[in-house]
């Protein structure tokens, strides 16, 4: 260890785990590509939540956590068949593949129509429960402090359909309650605002300027190390209002946007040099390269108020957009943990959704042998196959699912009347090998963009007051921000609201912009694979993956460390004493993305996009999760979870007799 890491703390301990390349996950792995031994070497990375865990406590490499995912990698990349597996006896009416928002509603939705006695069984691979919607907790020194670890935010939910509204209705969500309060002026108030890092690698010498990339003014500009080409580019880029299409109809505009990426309109349209694309981010998962220009002006990406265009309907960066939005301490966990109550109640004590808040989910009642709905954590589905006849004979006659799983190093089956998956559409063709091979093709087409949500703890935010800084971005760097959020007041959430006390800040890597959004992160993930400009939206996806997945814990410590300690300059502020634990909720296969159109065919007449055909229901299964819709949000969610449901019928609802 060099004398920069040590200064950092890279040798302290925290709270943390990086069992990566532990013997749990290598094991795991081994026991379905070789099929060879049931028990596997156990490790405290892949042992399942038991009574006396609690999964939003564990920190280090959180999200598809070590042990979460090799078993079911190694079974695609290895060709062979599954091992057999011990049969618990267990036949249920329904089981569900997939702990997610669209699977835990695929289980609200069925009980409501086969009603509460309904033998229902939710098998999801992580150790917490709600697939991308989770919470972290802090516990420093008699507080707990939570955040967001996954999908955060509920997407205008005045604009769902009706059956996804309900389940929001019914749980009793809503924005407009006193309880819930931020004090957005604390900052303020104490002289704290956003700057920005110019780091020494681009400037020669770190600098923190207070302002922001977002509002260049004349002040800004001055105290910055940029050359006088870039600070004309910045300003051009974020206040100018030429039309840099003029002598077209809006039709014409429309139709040029719509053919080339945010990239080529800023170099080509606007004229921007190179270095300044640094300033701008890319669109809900999608970089400068793969994302429309279109798409960009629809998200209030700068460099189109000339252009004199109508956004359509409302667009989501909009302001009445983001008044609807409404979120939660835990982000969207904590509707999913609603969900679980309304399931199993006594997972969580009772009261309305802003009382629960603080309240921790009592992972040791949701498997229990008495509960009509059971949730079985930590159980990796490898294979899913009908029994008896094929598949497209009969809809009504009494064949079963049998339903494969790794748990604890060893394999296990159980039967079902009905399936839903509701887990990712990639991994669906390997655990479903009878599935049709047009199916299967489609299904595939769904590649996932990367996540990554970063939360630390600090001991305390005396260093942000005194540096006068609640937020600092710097696109040049491994994280492209560090932000403190505004207080609130949730119910029994209370927040950090003096500088002695600890608080959580996010490292951000672009928001819902997404990791492509930040070059210097990319090529830190992905080193020789990094991708070429211009390449393929899927290919950047799956280059990032696996390099997100082959980047040890380390990495992403240091970063943290190197940041705060950057930004944090001229203060007091000890990166080895002052950073009390870090949870990197890595999202491999993260948001659902669609079709782009800078890359995929336009539909023949009378052709089905390829998430229409990848949902079909295929004899007693039925296909849920947002891949099934094309887009990450929890009404997809919702509305794929529905029809799933709806599909299953008419053998659905007429509970299943065990043999």
């Amino acid at each position: 260890m060099n004398a920069y890491d040590r200064a950092l703390g890279m040798g302290r301990a925290i709270s943390r785990r990086d069992f990566v390349h532990g013997a749990s996950a290598v094991a795991a792995a081994a026991t379905l590509a070789g099929g060879a031994g049931r028990v596997m070497a156990q490790g405290a990375a892949y042992a399942p939540a038991a009574a006396a865990t609690y999964p939003p406590l564990r920190t280090g490499m959180r999200g598809f956590h070590p042990g979460s995912f090799e078993p079911i990698h190694a079974l695609a990349w290895s060709g062979e068949g599954p091992p057999e597996a011990e049969a618990t006896g267990e036949v249920y009416d329904l089981v569900i593949v997939g702990g997610g928002l669209s699977g835990l509603a695929s289980a609200y939705f069925y009980r409501k129509k086969a009603g509460p006695s309904a033998r229902i069984l939710i098998l999801d691979n992580l150790q917490g429960i709600g697939g991308h919607a989770q919470r972290n907790e802090f516990e420093y020194e008699g507080r707990t402090l939570y955040a967001n670890a996954g999908s955060a935010y509920l997407v205008s939910p005045s604009d769902w359909s009706a059956e996804a509204k309900s389940i929001i209705q019914d749980l009793g969500v809503a924005k407009g309650d006193p309880r819930d309060r931020a004090d957005r002026d604390l900052f303020r108030r104490l002289g704290m605002g956003g700057g920005v890092l110019f780091p020494k690698e681009e400037f020669g010498v770190d600098k923190v300027v207070r302002g922001g990339l977002g509002n260049p003014d004349a002040a800004f500009l001055e105290q910055t190390p940029l050359s006088p080409r870039l600070k004309a580019d910045l300003t051009k880029l974020m206040t100018d209002k030429t039309d840099y299409m003029a002598g077209q109809t809006p039709e014409q505009k429309i139709a040029a946007l719509q053919g080339m990426s945010y990239r080529d309109y800023l170099l080509n349209v606007v004229g921007l040099s190179p270095e300044a694309l640094v300033f701008v981010k890319g669109a809900w998962a999608m970089g400068l390269d793969t994302c429309t220009a279109w798409f960009a002006f629809f998200r209030f990406r700068p460099g189109f108020e000339g252009l004199g265009l109508e956004r359509p309907d409302k667009s989501p960066e909009s302001e009445e957009a983001r008044e609807d939005d409404f979120t939660m301490p835990g982000g969207n966990s904590d509707v999913a943990r609603l969900i679980i109550r309304a399931l199993i109640p006594d997972a969580l004590p009772a009261g309305d959704f802003i009382e629960v808040a603080d309240k921790r989910l009592d992972y040791s009642v949701l498997d229990r042998e008495s509960n009509p709905t059971r949730i079985r954590s930590s159980s990796i589905v490898y294979n899913v196959r009908h029994l008896g006849r094929a598949p497209h004979v009969l809809e009504t006659d009494g064949r079963e699912v049998q339903i494969s799983y790794l748990n604890e190093g060893k394999t296990y089956s159980v039967k079902a009347a009905n399936v839903v998956m509701a887990c990712m559409h990639n991994v669906i063709p390997h655990i479903c090998p009878e599935m049709p091979d047009a199916q299967k093709v489609a299904m595939q087409t769904a590649v996932r963009a990367a996540n990554l949500s970063v939360n630390v703890l600090f001991r305390d935010w005396r260093a942000f007051e005194a540096a006068k800084l609640n937020s600092v971005t710097s696109p040049w760097t491994f994280y492209g921000s560090i932000g403190l959020a505004s207080p609130r007041h949730f119910g029994g959430v209370t927040p950090s609201t003096d500088p002695s006390q600890p608080i959580v800040a996010s490292f951000g890597t672009g928001g819902n912009s997404g990791i492509l959004s930040n070059p210097v992160l990319v090529a830190a993930l992905c080193g020789e694979n990094m991708p070429e400009v211009g390449a393929p939206n899927d290919d950047q996806y799956r280059a990032v993956r696996q390099g997100l997945l082959a980047t040890p814990f380390e990495t992403f410590e240091r970063g943290v460390r190197d940041l705060s300690a950057r930004a944090l300059a001229g203060t007091d502020f000890d990166p080895a004493r002052d950073i009390v634990a870090i949870s990197v909720n890595r999202w491999s296969h993260g948001f659902a993305t669609g079709r782009n159109a800078l890359f995929d065919a336009p539909l023949e007449p009378g052709e089905f996009p390829p998430p229409v055909i990848a949902r079909q229901k295929f004899g007693r299964i039925a296909i849920a999760n947002t891949d099934a819709g094309g887009v990450s949000t929890m009404q997809t969610a919702f509305d794929q979870a529905y029809r799933a449901i709806n599909d299953l019928e008419p053998r659905a609802y007429g509970f299943y007799e065990a043999i």
